[in-house]
Parts: structure tokens; C-alpha cells; sequence
């Protein structure tokens, strides 16, 4: 009974124009989650690269490593051997070869010595402490095709223009002619000091270091020989007295 009453109250306001307003619905404030600050990944900023920098990895594996203990390993060969001017006992457990005169490219240096070269890409490495008296004096790495071709990475002193002084150079010949530059790069009295050589298709790479961790990219030369012999080199034009390079290793290593 009291809700028809109720009706006809509201028909009687309505009819009047009146519209009783409709309750207001409370509002609800929806307090936003408080979104946890991430934490700022901590990223740490890498060195620089000095672009003369060598970033290729250490190659593996071994195909050959000669410590030079008391006789040198099979598959050597010297060429124009002296044997006066070489031995393995001078300082045991190394390699001793008195800097003579003489040029691969002419056919003079004596004790070049050589062992085959592998397939494919590959690296070789040595040990070497060598300060040059002469100049021109020389003594390093070699990559040999025959006396025309080839290309050899070493310290070395150069008084002519053009040339630092004392310090690292790589030479390359083809067919008998040096083709520049040299990239003569100054490394002071630094011994010993580790040089690596490495071919990549016809990309030759001349590197040095000084820890065998990080190794400084000399300079790369590109040619099409195809090097069947590998191994150390020692002279160029001397007068009066033949200065000992001394090699503590050599090692062949593939480039996968």
C-alpha cells in the first residue's frame, strides 16, 4: 500500500515537472599502483679499440711449434746454410743466428730457414730479441714463394729517408721488386717482442706484441703468391760485425 502511495506521489510530481534527481552514485578514486622505478642496468662502457689494435682471437689449432731444445725439429732446411753463424747453445732453448749480410730478393742472405708451408689460411709466431747495430740489418718472419716473391715481417734498422729508424717493418716483394710501404713503426729497445705473421686468402697481416694478449696490427699487405715455405729470416747489408737475433720459438697455427 505504501509503495502504490509512493507512486502516485512521484506521477503527481512528474505530471507537475518536477523530476525528483537521481542519486548520485559515489565516486570511486582508484589509487594507480605504484609502479616500481626499474632498476638502471648497469652497463659498462667498453675500452676503445685503438684502431691499430688487433681483435683476432688467438687461432687454434697447432699444426707445428719448435722450442729449439738442444736439435731443431724435423722438416727444417736451411738455405745457403753457415753453420758458423748458428747454433742452439749459445742460450739453450733457443735459437741464435748471427745477422750476416745478404738479401733473400738476391739470392746472398745465408741461413734462411724454411719448412713447408700448410693449406689454407694460417699464422706463424715467434719470439725474437734482436736489437740492430747496421743499417738495414734485419731479422723476423718470412713467407716465401721463391727468392721474387715472398714477404717478410721483422725488426730491422732503416737510416735511409723515409724510414723510422730502428724498429718493425714489412717488406714485400713481387717478382723482385718491393712494393710500398713498409709501415715502419717505432718500438724503442723493447725485448723481447712476440711477431706474428698471418695469411687470410691474400691478405697478409703483420702483428707484435708485447704479452702475447694484446697484439698491435703493424700494417697487411695483399698478394696473390702462394707461399710454399714459411719460416725465419736473418740479414741484409752489414759491415764489420754480425749482431745475434735469438728466437725463443716457432709456431704454426691454423686460422679456422
Amino acid at each position: 500500500m505504501r509503495n502504490i502511495y509512493f507512486l502516485w506521489v512521484v506521477i503527481l510530481l512528474s505530471a507537475c515537472g518536477f523530476i525528483p534527481p537521481r542519486p548520485t552514485e559515489p565516486s570511486i578514486q582508484i589509487t594507480p599502483l605504484a609502479s616500481a622505478t626499474p632498476s638502471p642496468i648497469s652497463s659498462v662502457t667498453p675500452t676503445p679499440i685503438t684502431p691499430t689494435v688487433s681483435s683476432t682471437p688467438t687461432p687454434d689449432p697447432k699444426f707445428f711449434r719448435d722450442d729449439f731444445n738442444e736439435t731443431l725439429d724435423a722438416g727444417w732446411s736451411w738455405v745457403r746454410e753457415d753453420p758458423q753463424n748458428w747454433n742452439l747453445t749459445a742460450l739453450p732453448g733457443a735459437l741464435q743466428i748471427n745477422v750476416a749480410g745478404g738479401y733473400v730478393v738476391a739470392g746472398t742472405n745465408p741461413n734462411l730457414l724454411l719448412r713447408p708451408a700448410p693449406a689454407g689460411n694460417f699464422q706463424i709466431q715467434t719470439q725474437i730479441t734482436f736489437r740492430p747495430t747496421r743499417n738495414y740489418q734485419f731479422a723476423g718472419l718470412i713467407m716465401y714463394e721463391n727468392d721474387a716473391n715472398f714477404i717478410q715481417a721483422g725488426r730491422s734498422a732503416c737510416n735511409s729517408t723515409g724510414c723510422i729508424g730502428t724498429g718493425l717493418y714489412m717488406n714485400h716483394y713481387e717478382n723482385g721488386a718491393i712494393v710500398k710501404p713498409d709501415f715502419g713503426q717505432s718500438y724503442g729497445d723493447i725485448d723481447p717482442l712476440l711477431l706474428r705473421l698471418s695469411r687470410n686468402e691474400n691478405t697478409y697481416t703483420f702483428e707484435a706484441s708485447t704479452d702475447g694478449k694484446v697484439w698491435y696490427i703493424i700494417g697487411s699487405h695483399t698478394s696473390d703468391m702462394v707461399p710454399v715455405q714459411i719460416g725465419l729470416v736473418t740479414g741484409q747489408r752489414t759491415r764489420g760485425e754480425n749482431t745475434p737475433a735469438t728466437f725463443e720459438y716457432f709456431e704454426v697455427r691454423s686460422l679456422q
